[in-house]
């Protein structure tokens, strides 16, 4: 049979003609080895596919986990967007806090506080445990032997701040009215005099404004926030940290609303302002 004749290879030099390959094989070993390297050559190239990384360079082939990678990616994506929407909101209605900006208008955003829109106050029912009525009196006997509640700082039973700082020692011409849209008070002081922080925050608004003249605001933990307006002088700039009864800026009259040296102070807690009286004392601390 053809396939069983063998076959003479020679390879020799051309000029010398002294051989330098020369082997005998059939037709069938050929097609025996040629069979061979392929079924080899198929079988490395599934196992390469199958266990190394190089599969993910194959069109249309995908690794598993880099698609749940990546789902996960735009989940947190979303996320952080959705976060600072609502840190864009929330500063831009500190801004309008600090600027005095008429809250009955309906272009304030509170969509921060959309969650809690839904809730009815006048139903809510407030009461006291034994197990309440116990944490109480321990914070309070706590609070009561603190040495460091003394002098500027004004001991106080708000939850989640036990001390404020007197911002300036004076006397309060014009005490807190929501109603008449005053929103803090007014401490009359000399001229020059300087205005402390009254808790450790950061700077977020630091800069002059019509009505209000040089104004500084600060954001406090626990969602509190403090407004000082009607500077002659900021000692801090926007992102500035401050600590409590850091000097922070001078008494001044600047702006169109004042009548004469004095700090017009607000404190705010959670979007909502506050008396400041009822945190601090402010005609008999000392600076």
């Amino acid at each position: 049979m053809k396939l069983n004749k063998k076959y003479f290879f020679l390879m020799s030099h051309d000029e010398t003609m002294e051989p330098i390959v020369d082997f005998r094989v059939n037709l069938l070993n050929l097609i025996i080895i040629v069979i061979a390297s392929v079924v080899i050559l198929i079988a490395l190239t599934t196992l390469i596919i199958a266990f190394t990384p190089l599969r993910e360079y194959i069109p249309g082939y995908t690794d598993t986990s880099l698609q749940r990678e990546v789902y996960v990616l735009n989940r947190r994506a979303d996320s952080i967007q959705n976060e600072l929407h609502r840190k864009d909101i929330y500063f831009n209605n500190l801004k309008l806090i600090v600027e005095g900006y008429d809250f009955s208008n309906d272009s304030v955003q509170n969509d921060i506080y959309a969650p809690m829109a839904s809730f009815d106050i006048d139903t809510i029912e407030i009461r006291k445990s034994s197990q309440d009525s116990a944490l109480r009196a321990e914070f309070e006997n706590a609070n009561f032997y603190n040495l460091h509640a003394s002098g500027n700082l004004v001991n106080t039973h708000h939850f989640g701040v036990s001390n404020f700082f007197t911002p300036l020692t004076g006397i309060v011409t014009q005490p807190y009215d929501p109603k008449n849209r005053h929103f803090g008070i007014d401490v009359a002081a000399k001229e020059n005099q300087v205005i402390k922080a009254t808790l450790d925050g950061t700077v977020i608004f630091s800069s002059w404004t019509p009505d209000y003249g040089y104004t500084i605001g600060i954001q406090h933990e626990n969602n509190y926030f403090s407004t000082y307006k009607h500077n002659s002088t900021l000692l801090k700039k926007e992102g500035d940290f401050v600590k409590a009864g850091e000097a922070i800026a001078i008494v001044g009259e600047s702006g169109a609303l004042t009548t004469g040296p004095h700090l017009h102070f607000e404190l705010w807690h959670n979007g909502t302002s506050v008396n400041p009286q009822e945190y601090i004392d402010f005609e008999k601390g000392e600076n």
